[in-house]
């Protein structure tokens, strides 16, 4: 209690009434799960709701955060003018899903007696696996709550639609897939694109689109460097937008291509002589190491007299130099000669052939 009394004598009343407001604020509130029914920034309610408007449809989507806990999403609408102007849900997926499509009852730009937009405003709540639903919309958060919590929405506005893009995928290129959608149509009120990614799991696994980005009308293609391993799918969409938000979209999948990294750069060997008494010598073979995500390795192979190539150590993806001991000069012709070496790279899928996928040979220069 003494020093109590020493610590507040010595604290300005500003001090301590905001030390007091930081020891309230960390023991009743988790800012760090926007799940958490008492986060004063989403009041339990799902993050990063967003909304893309289409012809008669909505299409609304969330973060999901992957809790076990979590049995299913459910989706609210109601309409910023005429009847529908109360909370309604008309929708419900199961998680992990993280979009639903609204295309119930909805009008292309919806206008009031003065002839401004009508939106359609959303909002969604989570289900457990006991049955509770958060935020509950029976009880929803108020603006007279002290401290306000804020149940975030999202509007849009249905429209037609530009045209959806035509979609071609570009020449194979290692761990790449190249989108293409040249000779657009651009109507009078054009906005820009938006590509979507989502990994394609297999198993009739749902899929979950992330908006990766969004081109300027003078970019038409989208080339997605964002593979760490060979044959991994993805289902892409790639939507025109208009001014109101509402896109068209294209479906297309790609995977990335079964092809071996990119050969070797700058390989040097040298030649020491280990013995003025005898003409064996180590070689010293250096490269440039290649940045692949898939990279496995490296092959070194030795020419013999007949030209045929010999397989020597494999070496790992991190090593940039190796030193062969020993080597013995090759006889062509009359003279000894130093061996000739090479190098290939090699990933950690096998090629279509099932066999090691290597990328072409570099011989190592003196």
């Amino acid at each position: 209690m003494y020093l109590i009394r020493n610590l507040l004598n010595v604290l300005s009343l500003p001090m301590c009434f905001a030390l007091l407001l930081f020891s309230g604020c960390t023991n009743t509130e988790d800012f760090a799960n926007p799940l958490d029914p008492e986060n004063l920034r989403t009041a339990g309610a799902p993050d990063g709701l967003i909304l893309f408007a289409g012809d008669e449809q909505v299409r609304v989507t969330w973060n999901d955060t992957g809790q076990a806990g979590i049995k299913s999403y459910r989706i609210y609408r109601r309409s910023t003018g005429g009847t529908d102007t109360e909370f309604k849900q008309v929708g419900s997926i199961d998680a992990p899903a993280n979009e639903f499509v609204d295309a119930q009852n909805l009008e292309n730009d919806r206008r009031d007696a003065s002839g401004r937009l009508i939106a359609y405003e959303y909002r969604v709540t989570y289900v457990d696996v006991n049955g509770v639903e958060t935020p509950d919309p029976t009880n929803p958060p108020t603006e007279g709550e002290e401290p306000l919590r804020i149940w975030k929405t999202a509007f849009a506005t249905p429209s037609v639609p530009p045209p959806a893009p035509t979609v071609t995928l570009g020449d194979p290129t290692d761990l790449t897939v190249k989108l293409f959608w040249e000779g657009y149509e651009f109507p009078h009120d054009f906005s820009i694109f938006r590509v979507y990614g989502a990994l394609d799991l297999g198993d009739d696994k749902p899929l979950q689109f992330k908006l990766i980005t969004e081109p300027k009308r003078d970019r038409l293609y989208y080339f997605d460097h964002a593979f760490e391993k060979d044959g991994i799918r993805k289902v892409y969409r790639v939507a025109g937008v208009d001014e109101f938000g509402a896109e068209a979209i294209t479906t297309i999948t790609a995977a990335s291509p079964n092809l071996p990294p990119a050969p070797p750069k700058n390989v040097r060997v040298r030649y020491l002589a280990r013995s003025l008494f005898n003409t064996k010598y180590d070689a010293v073979i250096s490269w440039t190491p290649n940045l692949e995500a898939d990279l496995a390795g490296y092959q070194l192979y030795t020419q013999d007299a007949a030209g045929k190539l010999l397989p020597r150590p494999a070496v790992g993806p991190k090593d940039r130099t190796f030193t062969i001991i020993g080597e013995d000069p090759i006889l062509v012709g009359q003279s000894l000669e130093f061996r000739k070496y090479f190098i290939t790279a090699f990933d950690d899928t096998a090629g279509p052939d099932g066999r090691r996928d290597e990328s072409s040979l570099v011989e190592a220069k003196p």
